[in-house]
């Protein structure tokens, strides 16, 4: 499904993020390997974790889900498996916890996954496996990975964690069962806030490990006992509305966020705090305040690299370049995540100077774009962040973040402010005028809403289908490219304007307009129309109410049904007898809009409701454009 983002206002608010998935995931290892049942609080429901939960029911761990609430029987440090082939998906995380513990399993097991995890490498994970005694064979230092139930003997041995910490964070969850105590020594390490989390959740199990020195780690013998164990809030997906506050220059709480969390992500804030963005903790947790002044920074990301493709986004509006250094990892991600932000900051307009552990950024003259996900969640995330400030992105298959944040995008909907003025209203009150003399005024996109009805019913007359009959008109209007700029309506690309008033289209407007899937349809159309063209004002019957019940200002314009008689008269050139009827039939029309089933006309339980009978035009437009200047402020 691919996803236009609408430009925003400064954001405003507090915004929950699920459960760490880096946690939920140790947590779960740890208390599947542990004696008697432990209960996890809050884990996160995503891909990666169903991943995790998959591969230890297949060795033959029973979990209980009662959400919040997950409980896990241990297995003491000896599985059973009832699979012997695990299917870790996508999950990386999964894929090298899964294949260390599974050495302690009494069978033998093989650990595979989607085709981008056999380029993912685990040599380094397989030989410090096999130097601790496990009997594990890889494909060339990637996966499949077969491994036989004999157990690790302990012991010291030597890792290079350059490539992953994970490889570390994997050796030490299962080392608790050796059979004598382990010692690692790294030759190298890479993210190592992600090496201390893993010893944090070992330690609440009851687990004896830790640093010897700046360069070695110890477990001893002691397995783990089941425990209660609450799951912090992601920092790792927190990063994204941190990142909407900070371009949008807005200000969000990220709700339950930790300062003494051990989470590398929250390394992403001293990043952000030298690009000019100010960062206050309090009791409710981590309040994030942007600026419309970002400046370029030149940092070395290898606490948090995750981090970086945001801070990649949040350069395109800084003044100056931006360098991020020292993520050679990020090209062994999902995807190769270096190359992937090279290629999508390009189509919107920046220059990358791409390397092999890093990326330099200089904002260039950006521009919308449709951009590529990779199947990878935060390439997703991250760029969904740009289309607040740039009209026109569209983030393609925007269904991968289901692996760590199946609900970020109604999340994000949630404390965006759409840059949208909605103006509501009867016939004859001025909406039009009014919205596309503000829209001029502020330099803002105009729609003028009612033509798309009128657009989607000359694609029906068109094709032959009954104008009366919804199951003949839904798939008609969906299929339909209609859209209108600068006064000119297409269909199917053609300019088709001046048959939009034709008598056929006014007698079946009314009938295509009433129904529920077309109107469903045409509020996806109309706020794809706004993410194309960026801060907009938008004028019809329903636009407060439905299009953008979410508009940061809305304006129902009302007037006398006389003063709107006596207008449209005007504007028809009608004769005096003719007035009274004009009245009944403007009233009978009100009716209609007001009753109907799908859309009523109403003025929105937040909207300003302003008379126009005794006013100009132009003090209602600049009544509305004073409204309009306190909102943006």
């Amino acid at each position: 499904m691919n996803k236009p983002i609408l430009p925003s206002l400064p954001v405003r608010g507090s915004v929950s993020v699920p459960g760490s998935k880096s946690i939920t995931n140790r947590a779960l290892v740890i208390a599947a390997l542990a004696e008697g049942v432990s209960t996890l609080v809050a884990p996160l429901e995503s891909d990666d974790t169903e991943a995790m939960v998959d591969c230890l029911e297949g060795l033959g761990v029973r979990i209980d889900r009662w959400n919040p609430i997950w409980r896990i029987q241990g297995t003491n440090g000896t599985f059973e498996p009832v699979q012997n082939v695990l299917d870790v998906r996508a999950s990386g995380t999964t894929a090298r916890f899964i294949t260390a513990i599974a050495s302690l399993a009494t069978a033998g097991i093989i650990v595979d996954g989607v085709p981008r995890m056999r380029q993912r490498p685990i040599g380094t994970l397989t030989k410090a496996l096999r130097d601790l005694g496990g009997d594990v064979t890889d494909q060339a230092g990637y996966p499949p990975i077969n491994i036989e139930g004999s157990g690790l003997n302990g012991g010291r041995i030597v890792m290079d964690g350059s490539v992953s910490s994970q490889f570390i964070s994997a050796v030490l969850m299962a080392a608790p069962y050796a059979r004598s105590a382990t010692t690692i020594e790294l030759t190298a390490v890479t993210s190592r806030p992600y090496i201390d989390q893993t010893l944090d959740v070992m330690r609440a199990f009851g687990a004896d490990a830790g640093w010897e020195d700046q360069t070695t780690l110890y477990v001893d013998r002691t397995g783990y006992r089941a425990a209660e164990f609450a799951i912090e809030p992601d920092a790792s997906a927190a990063v994204y509305p941190m990142a909407a506050a900070a371009v949008t220059g807005g200000s969000l709480t990220i709700q339950g966020l930790r300062r003494d969390s051990l989470q590398a992500d929250l390394g992403v804030i001293p990043v952000l705090e030298a690009m000019g963005c100010s960062a206050e903790w309090n009791e409710r947790g981590l309040k994030l305040i942007g600026t419309r002044d970002l400046v370029g920074v030149d940092v070395d990301m290898n606490h948090a690299p995750d981090a970086a493709v945001a801070v990649s986004v949040i350069a395109l509006f800084a003044r100056g370049a931006t360098t991020i250094r020292n993520v050679p990892n990020l090209r062994v991600k999902e995807t190769d995540r270096l190359a992937a932000i090279a290629a999508e900051l390009s189509k919107l307009g920046a220059a990358v100077d791409e390397r092999p552990d890093g990326l330099t950024i200089d904002p260039g003259r950006l521009r919308g774009a449709s951009i590529a996900t990779y199947d990878d969640h935060r390439i997703a995330m991250a760029f969904s962040v740009a289309g607040l400030r740039i009209p026109g992105v569209i983030i393609e298959d925007s269904q991968c973040v289901s692996k760590t944040w199946p609900g970020y995008f109604e999340t994000m909907e949630r404390y965006l402010r759409p840059a949208v003025v909605a103006i509501d209203g009867p016939s004859g009150v001025g909406k039009s005028t009014v919205s596309r003399a503000v829209a001029e005024r502020f330099g803002w996109g105009h729609l003028e809403t009612g033509g798309y009805y009128r657009l989607a019913t000359l694609a029906v007359l068109r094709s032959g289908a009954d104008p009366t009959d919804p199951v003949e008109v839904a798939p008609v209007v969906e299929a339909a490219d209609i859209g209108i700029r600068d006064g000119v309506a297409t269909l199917n690309g053609e300019d088709v304007t001046s048959e939009l008033r034709s008598d056929e289209v006014t007698a079946n407007v009314s009938a295509v307009s009433a129904m529920p899937d077309v109107r469903v349809q045409l509020v996806v159309k109309q706020r794809a129309w706004v993410a194309a063209t960026g801060p907009s004002v938008v004028e019809g019957r329903d636009i407060g109410t439905v299009v953008f019940d979410d508009a940061p200002l809305k304006i129902y314009l009302t007037a006398t049904a006389e003063e709107r008689a006596r207008r449209r008269a005007g504007d028809l050139g009608l004769a005096p007898e003719e007035f009274d009827d004009l009245i009944k039939k403007m009233r009978k029309r009100d009716e209609i809009d007001s009753t109907r089933k799908a859309s009523p006309l109403r003025a929105a339980d937040d909207a300003i409701v302003v008379d126009t009978s005794d006013l100009t035009i132009d003090e209602v437009v600049d009544l509305v454009a004073g409204y309009l200047d306190q909102v943006v402020a």
